[in-house]
């Protein structure tokens, strides 16, 4: 077992016991509420009390921007459901991610539904997210009910077994009795706080990934390939040349109108049964693939690379058929290995004076989610390099991911808060929008309740795609 994992383990078993504990010594001050169990508190009334009135200049300001934020958040909330809707028609992303679309973040997930996407996901990551989120998020509501005069009249943990949340209780009689959009502010309060949490979080990362973390090689993803029809192997003009085996796949080597590639075994003696149309990678026949070179470049006749575009200025002063002596750094286990590779440069297929080590990278095109959710995995990356840690790697590598999951966990409360439905603050957002427009109690309400169902009706949707998907 990963150290990292035995550590949290402990971690939780310890934590859990320590609020078993605190259940039991405080069991008389406990109020069930539903399925979980309330201790209420006045702990922090005061301070919401001070910042709520000490400014009230800043504190009208920041209201309207709340409010702006709210609808934009709801309106981003309408775009991931239905980019949600749209990528699980995709029956292989499905498969891919195995979660269902509608899954509480749960201690563990990407470990349990093995998504390899996404870092994992300790207790230890899960408890200090959610009491950074529940904290400024229920503090923000607090603030701004006490600048609107809503009297506060507790604060608190909510426990669901050895899982916890804070809670803030406001006066909801004195709330209904305000105006609109006092009414508005406080509710948007929460996920406006979420949102500043998620731009402090993801500045915290960019700072650490800078301070702490520094290109160290090029991490080519595969070697040179063309695309290439079928019917280009059934003709005449073909030469087979040898079986090579690279990293433990089968390959045919052929030549095909003085042109050398690497073809997939299985498909080259089967292509007479292929259509002809059909498109097929064909690797050109270049040192790298030859060598079976495979990791990060690190070094090229004792010259340190740390990107694609050290390793293609080292190249270009080169001619093909120069020898370069290459070391690449492999990760297996978490276990760096370096392997010293001596090549003979070939020459690029496109340009015979160019010379070419027949390696390649691949920055992937999604759209969607899944593009969204790729460019915030990679967003401080540059393609292609790989990045060491400057400190201990295991430590980088926590910290790094815990400031991730952070700032993605608060974007995602932030976006799904303010969905118009019953259980969330949009709920209520929505309902108060559609009266100041329509002036009319019955039409916000039948418009609240519309929408609630519209939204569990796509939400519904999700759920059936993900079943077809994973097991149709």
């Amino acid at each position: 077992m990963n150290i990292t994992y035995f550590f949290d383990i402990i971690f939780l078993i310890v934590f859990t016991l320590a609020i078993s504990i605190f259940l039991y010594v405080k069991r008389a001050n406990l109020k069930k509420d539903g399925i979980m169990y309330l201790y209420r508190t006045s702990v922090g009334l005061k301070f919401m009390e001070k910042l709520g009135k000490k400014h009230p200049n800043t504190m009208k300001v920041l209201s309207y921007l709340i409010v702006f934020t709210g609808y934009l958040l709801m309106l981003a909330s309408f775009y991931v459901v239905f980019n949600i809707i749209s990528v699980f028609t995709n029956a292989e992303f499905v498969k891919a991610i195995k979660v269902p679309p509608i899954m509480p973040l749960i201690p563990y997930l990407p470990e349990i539904f093995k998504i390899d996407v996404l870092p994992p996901f300790y207790f230890t990551y899960w408890i200090l997210a959610i009491a950074i989120i529940a904290l400024f998020h229920e503090g923000a509501h607090g603030i701004f009910a006490r600048f609107y005069n809503v009297r506060i009249k507790s604060t608190g943990f909510g426990f669901l077994g050895p899982f916890l949340g804070f809670f803030v209780e406001q006066d909801d009689k004195q709330m209904v009795k305000k105006k609109i959009f006092p009414q508005l502010t406080i509710l948007g309060a929460g996920v406006f706080a979420n949102m500043i949490m998620t731009f402090v979080f993801f500045f915290l990362l960019v700072g650490f990934t800078s301070s702490f973390y520094e290109p160290a090689g090029y991490q080519f993803q595969d070697y040179s390939y063309n695309v290439l029809q079928v019917s280009k192997l059934t003709g005449g003009n073909i030469t087979l040349i040898s079986q090579v085996q690279v990293n433990g796949n089968n390959f045919t080597k052929i030549n095909i109108n003085r042109e050398k590639y690497l073809i997939d075994s299985s498909i080259y003696l089967n292509r007479t049964n292929l259509d002809p149309e059909m498109l097929l990678i064909a690797y050109y026949d270049l040192p790298a693939v030859n060598a079976k070179l495979e990791g990060i470049v690190v070094n090229v006749n004792s010259q340190e690379i740390t990107s694609s575009s050290e390793l293609a200025q080292v190249l270009n002063s080169k001619k093909p058929g120069d020898k370069i002596t290459l070391t690449a750094l492999t990760l297996v286990n978490k276990t760096e290995t370096l392997k010293e590779y001596n090549l003979t440069l070939g020459a690029d297929p496109a340009n015979l004076s160019r010379p070419v080590l027949g390696v390649g990278s691949v920055v992937p095109r999604i759209s969607g989610l899944k593009g969204l959710i790729y460019k915030f995995i990679n967003m401080f990356k540059e393609p292609s390099t790989y990045y060491a840690p400057e400190i201990n790697p295991a430590f980088a590598l926590f910290i790094y991911n815990l400031l991730w999951w952070i700032a993605l966990i608060n974007l995602s409360v932030a976006i799904c808060n303010m969905l118009p439905m019953g259980i969330f603050d949009g709920g209520r957002f929505f309902y108060l929008s559609v009266l100041a427009v329509s002036k009319s109690k019955k039409v916000a309400e039948k418009s609240f309740q519309a929408m609630t169902w519209l939204i569990l009706a796509l939400l519904a949707v999700t759920m059936i795609l993900w079943f077809i998907g994973m097991f149709l």
